[in-house]
């Protein structure tokens, strides 16, 4: 499963999208650039603007900012204004994912930018907010909110935004049934937003939700703000005769991709929307509430245009001969980067990186919770899964497929989170087949005639689900199959697409499920690959996961030590303070090594991405995590062309 595939669904669902506070960070371009012009320096709004303010189309620029503007402290140097970011996207729900990554990551809170603590509270930071408070169990949050913000129709942002977003839509019983996990309390009841006063909302909960603020921070899905002077007209809560399907045409109303008169706080607004043709055009908002150290309104850049192809090796052709100013999506593979790299001349263009925050390219998930009885007996057992590991030839593997880039690893976090662990991460990484061999004489499976041979006397054969939008994990489980052939246990490869993976994984109906591995840098905000909380995503324990969801209604409860992890994520859900929450996810880990569960291969290297010479402010390194945004994050209204 993609990092960055956040999807238009959850966004809808939530209400709008997520920001960021301020930081200045070293430039992924020449910062011995010519300074801009001091006559530029002295322009507070863009030219363009400005001409409607003295046409009397606009309000002057000081009744479109707020009192305090938040200030973006510039990565290289202010900006002129003027120009386009040209970017490319395969396919609609690309673009929206694309679009969610890069202009839409505006929010109440947002992460600091560099992402310090991996995501923990204190990379969570004031953005529309202009400060926020919560009490010691997390069940009682209060924002207070910037005053003077304005919607892109000039409409005031306050306080009723918050709660409308909340109450009527990210909670809503009918427009969002089953709400994002994220806005439940460990009761499993959802939140409700209060307006204290007009710049004041206190969103409380019945049980404890500890990770609240850095939910609020995560990219696509967590939109606490939502115009309600342009949206109750088409809510049905406010309809005097509610048709049946309101919820289907508000979700329409609410989609600022698809809907060009939704107003919006970002600092561009949809003019070509997503679904019209072969791009989607954003161009800027002149009332947003962002300036730089010179107290110049931003962005600079005219518009965005997001380019739609239905072929990758046509946006990577449209990158190569210099037609997109940065993407660090749908073309930015380990495969590409040789083919780039000998185009950045003729494109004008170079490489920035992007940090990944994931564990493990590819994770390998045996269903513990298998129906069936001979199945779950095999891949229940410790000694077969560590035989199984030490018969990998990582080292091939990371030649193979990933042109000999990373290095053997577990599925363990990263070397720079704070909760890595040697042991964990190296544990059974040796290519050993004397030792793979020995470990399963050791779990109960002899070798006979070639094949071990399972507790029913019969050939151990299993299935490996792969999705097909993950191609290198597919060429991955092709070498990893033959080695486990080697050692007597034969498994069969099965691709399918994406929607029918998901079906049959959640479902439990997989032997094995191979997937990359989420948590690598803060594992409190991503912990399904190492214990069951979403049977989802923790594909090693399905029917773990639902009991988990479903607080032992449904599912299957799991053994002790599975439990007890399980117990002690509650306790970590169940606090604000960030040094229980760090101690307890670390005695998790530490009982998720010793059990070992699931196999991972090999580390990822850090991701990149692509940037044009004369496109400015741009860092050399961005963080790329599942749940923060890695061009968003960035400040991209910032960004300008010279």
């Amino acid at each position: 499963m993609s990092r960055h595939n956040v999807g238009r669904r959850s966004f809808l669902i939530a209400g709008g999208v997520t920001a960021l506070g301020t930081l200045g960070l070293v430039s992924a371009c020449d910062s011995a650039d010519d300074p801009a012009n001091p006559a530029d320096l002295g322009q507070k709004e863009a030219p363009a603007l400005a001409e409607e303010v003295k046409a009397g189309r606009l309000p002057k620029l000081e009744e479109r900012l707020p009192a305090n503007p938040l200030v973006v402290q510039t990565v290289d140097r202010p900006g002129k204004y003027g120009g386009t970011w040209r970017t490319v996207a395969v396919g609609v729900e690309d673009a929206s994912s694309w679009m969610l990554q890069t202009i839409y990551y505006d929010n109440v809170l947002a992460w600091d930018a560099a992402f310090p603590n991996n995501g923990g509270i204190a990379d969570v930071k004031a953005n529309l907010a202009e400060s926020f408070t919560s009490n010691a169990d997390g069940t009682e949050y209060v924002f207070k909110l910037r005053p003077g913000i304005k919607w892109s129709d000039g409409k005031p942002f306050t306080a009723d935004d918050v709660v409308f977003a909340v109450n009527e839509i990210a909670v809503h019983p009918e427009v969002s049934p089953a709400p994002n996990s994220r806005f439940v309390g460990l009761d499993g009841k959802p939140g409700k937003a209060e307006k204290v006063d007009q710049y004041t909302v206190k969103i409380t909960f019945t049980g404890p939700n500890g990770l609240f603020l850095q939910g609020m921070c995560s990219a696509g899905g967590w939109v606490l703000a939502a115009p309600m002077h342009y949206l109750q007209q088409f809510h049905g809560d406010h309809m005097s005769a509610k048709p049946a399907d309101w919820v289907t045409a508000f979700k329409t109303k609410n989609d600022p991709f698809g809907n060009a008169e939704r107003p919006t706080l970002t600092a561009w607004k949809v003019t070509t929307p997503i679904g019209g043709g072969s791009q989607v055009v954003v161009e800027r908002n002149p009332y947003y509430w962002k300036v730089d150290q010179n107290r110049r309104q931003l962005p600079y850049l005219d518009k965005v245009v997001y380019s739609i192809v239905t072929d990758a090796e046509v946006g990577l052709a449209q990158v190569s001969n210099g037609q997109v100013e940065l993407t660090s999506r749908a073309v930015n593979s380990t495969r590409n980067k040789p083919v780039l790299a000998n185009a950045r001349a003729k494109g004008g263009f170079d490489f920035f990186e992007v940090k990944t925050g994931q564990m493990n390219a590819n994770t390998i998930m045996f269903n513990l919770t298998h129906a069936d009885p001979v199945k779950r007996q095999i891949f229940g057992n410790r000694d077969f899964r560590v035989g199984l590991s030490l018969a990998i030839n990582r080292k091939e593997i990371i030649d193979g497929v990933y042109a000999g880039q990373g290095e053997p690893w577990q599925a363990a976090p990263r070397p720079d989170s704070p909760f890595y662990d040697q042991k964990m991460a190296k544990q059974y990484t040796e290519y050993d087949v004397a030792g793979a061999n020995a470990a399963l004489d050791k779990a109960g499976f002899a070798l006979k005639d070639g094949a071990r041979v399972g507790p029913d006397g019969k050939p151990i054969e299993f299935v490996v689900l792969v999705s097909t939008s993950n191609p290198t994990i597919v060429q991955a489980m092709g070498f990893i199959t033959r080695f486990w052939q080697a050692v007597g246990v034969k498994a069969t490869v099965q691709s399918v697409d994406e929607t029918l993976f998901f079906e049959r994984v959640t479902a439990g109906q997989h032997d094995v499920a191979v997937s990359t591995g989420d948590g690598g840098d803060n594992p409190i905000l991503y912990p399904y690959r190492y214990i069951p909380t979403a049977p989802r995503v923790s594909l090693f324990g399905p029917a773990w996961g639902t009991w988990y969801l479903s607080n032992g209604a449904q599912g299957e409860q799991p053994p002790a030590a599975v439990a007890k992890w399980i117990e002690d994520y509650k306790k970590i859900r169940g606090t604000t303070d960030a040094t229980t929450a760090t101690n307890l996810m670390k005695g998790i880990l530490a009982g998720v090594r010793d059990e070992f569960q699931v196999i991972g291969t090999v580390l990822p290297i850090h991701g990149y991405g692509v940037v044009k010479n004369n496109f400015h402010n741009v860092p050399k390194s961005i963080p790329g995590d599942l749940t923060f945004p890695n061009v968003g994050a960035a400040h991209p209204e910032q960004f300008f062309v010279d």
